[in-house]
């Protein structure tokens, strides 16, 4: 019997992480014809921005494309509809100068695999190392091959056939490293080893190699590996393994018992019921906070007094990183431990429910989660009676706070938020934005080394400003750095040049400052202010760093009030910084990240720049 076709029809799901793929509501199946498949997967890759037609045709001919190549897309496309159920052109639309594709994250694969691998780090972060198993086992099944194994290799799909490859590599030392947590050494050997073999290079497989052994009983066969893979860096790259390893090679041979995370012979602790703390694996203390000093005082004085503390600034700042310190710095007073707790504020499924903070505490302190309505109360019965410092990152709002209640006397509370909670009773908050710039440049040299940066001295200044001096964007680009000894910082910073190729050479492994702006961004949206969104769209087209409320409202077309709120909406999102002369500093990052997402914003001639404040290191002075 036929299948009748519905009036409106179901938003496709599409597959890359293998052979390309389109679910149709019934089956997945194949696409036949290779150029329909190597314009779907541009669409795909480039997801919801509009595509112009000119890159299109670059991606289907390379540099010989037919006369008739405009028509030939547009034949193409034509053909695209019909196969997605799409002949009003609902879910491919023509949009100046090309075509967009409009579809949710989700509905592809890959999408899927970064809400899996994401949720899996929050999961290891709040002390859940079985169910970030499970989260990394899941995102890893998502691959089928190689991934767009039948579209032909442009540029564009080489490009992220290597980031996904990549991502699947982490994803699969993740999973390992929230294994080795649980005691597994033993059943990771055999695997282990094989990766080894397959990336010789790859350090922190040869630390969990070497992890793995250790515990198992091998020190010697451990201290081998180690020797292996110095004697292969130094022929083949002429340099050291990193710190890291360096520093595991010696606990290895000091035979560090807290390296084996069991007694010989026991089998690794049940997580169900036990009253220990030492369930909770808190994120470790960060080993380089520059330029933070007097914020940490604070917020660790503000706590130490009884207050609740409040971390706010920028995406990319360091708000967690500086939250974590503080906790460490306070940990000898809460004997029972910090927590931490994601909250999901900035996540593509939106803020946390009160019951699952509950759960995420719960088996943090090593206690099966309460089943009950009331979290109120849940809440403050795992609290009393304990000294636990409870840090709540990437908080949305108020009410999220509010549903849970307070805290018991003898704990504390730190918030991590991007939004602006000034509702909070007693709440004693710490601003960070951008790094002066030798803070800036501190940062770098701690991760590359002084002789390196100093070498360089206009480089790494120019590095740092097109950083916005932010520490996200700095650690990245050391990371960077430092995966590629032969490179210049000369040569990197070229790279940085285009403010439109940024975020694509801000990426490494894990860390992407792409996925902090689009957190912010969304923050943003869940206000409902328009005015606020046109105005970060029309800032992004604008040629100057700083803007004050009277030139917004002129953009705007709004009141200075209306300008003024919709201002503090994008400091409350963490996309924009107040300065203490009225006007509002944007960064570059932000409006780069804003013109990619609306290509409008790029194509359009940019906005005259009237009275602008002039920088004087990432960011213009106050």
């Amino acid at each position: 019997m036929p299948i009748t076709r519905q009036a409106s029809p179901a938003r496709p799901r599409f597959r890359l992480m293998g052979p390309m793929e389109i679910y149709d509501g019934v089956q997945w199946q194949g696409i036949g014809s290779a150029k329909q498949r190597a314009l779907l997967a541009v669409l795909l890759l480039k997801a919801n921005q509009a595509v112009s037609l000119e890159q299109l045709i670059a991606e289907l001919w390379d540099d010989h494309p037919p006369t008739s190549a405009s028509n030939l897309v547009a034949g193409y496309a034509w053909r695209l509809r019909r196969a997605l159920d799409d002949r009003d052109g609902e879910f491919l639309t023509t949009r100046s100068p090309g075509y967009r594709l409009v579809v949710a994250a989700e509905s592809i694969d890959i999408g899927e695999c970064k809400r899996l691998i994401r949720q899996a780090h929050a999961d290891l972060a709040a002390g859940l190392p079985e169910a970030a198993v499970e989260g990394f086992d899941a995102a890893l099944a998502l691959w089928r091959g190689v991934p767009l194994a039948d579209v032909r290799p442009t540029p564009l799909v080489t490009a992220e056939v290597a980031r996904l490859e990549e991502t699947r590599i982490a994803t699969v030392e993740a999973r390992i490293g929230a294994e080795l947590e649980l005691g597994r050494h033993g059943m990771l050997l055999p695997e282990l080893k094989v990766l080894v073999n397959q990336h010789p290079l790859r350090e922190r497989l040869h630390a969990q190699l070497m992890t793995a052994l250790y515990r198992d009983g091998q020190q010697a066969v451990a201290l081998g590996v180690y020797r292996d893979l110095r004697r292969l860096l130094v022929d083949e790259l002429g340099i050291e393994p990193n710190v890291s390893l360096r520093n595991l090679e010696q606990r290895i041979l000091r035979n560090d018992p807290l390296l084996r995370l069991y007694r010989d012979g026991a089998h690794p602790p049940a997580r169900t019921t036990t009253s220990s703390p030492l369930a909770n694996r808190f994120p470790t203390d960060p080993v380089a906070l520059y330029g933070r000093r007097s914020q940490l005082d604070r917020l660790v004085s503000g706590v130490r007094s009884g207050r609740l503390g409040l971390v706010q600034g920028l995406a990319g700042a360091g708000k967690t990183a500086l939250a974590v310190r503080a906790a460490h710095e306070l940990s000898t007073q809460y004997l029972g431990g910090p927590v931490f707790v994601p909250m999901g504020g900035g996540t593509p499924d939106g803020p946390v429910e009160a019951a699952r903070v509950v759960s995420v505490l719960a088996k943090a302190l090593g206690l099966s989660p309460p089943i009950s309505d009331h979290p109120a109360s849940d809440w403050s019965t795992l609290l009393t009676g304990r000294r636990i410092l409870v840090v709540l990152d990437d908080v949305a709002t108020a009410a999220q706070l509010r549903v849970l209640g307070p805290v018991p006397v003898d704990c504390a509370l730190i918030i991590i938020s991007r939004s602006g909670l000034t509702t909070l009773d007693g709440a004693f908050g710490v601003y960070v934005g951008s790094l002066d710039t030798e803070d800036a440049l501190d940062v770098l040299r701690y991760h590359l080394g002084a002789e390196r940066v100093d070498a360089e001295p206009e480089a790494a200044r120019t590095l740092v400003q097109r950083c916005d001096a932010l520490p996200l964007a700095l650690r990245i680009a050391a990371a960077r750095l430092q995966t590629r000894q032969s490179w210049s910082l000369t040569a990197f910073v070229s790279r940085l040049a285009d403010p439109a190729c940024r975020l694509d050479a801000l990426v490494c492994e894990s860390m992407t400052m792409r996925e902090s702006l689009a957190a912010a961004v969304r923050v943003l949206a869940r206000y409902g202010d328009g005015v606020a969104r046109r105005v970060l769209r029309l800032l992004s087209r604008l040629n100057q760093d700083a803007v004050s409320v009277s030139r917004l409202a002129e953009l705007s077309g709004q009141s200075m009030a209306a300008a003024e709120i919709a201002a503090e909406h994008l400091v409350d999102a963490g996309l924009a910084e107040a300065l203490p002369n009225g006007h509002y500093w944007i960064p570059e990052l932000v409006r780069a990240y804003v013109r990619e997402m609306d290509p409008l914003c790029s194509v359009t001639s940019p906005l005259p720049c009237k009275a602008s404040v002039p920088p004087t290191s990432a960011r213009p002075s106050d």
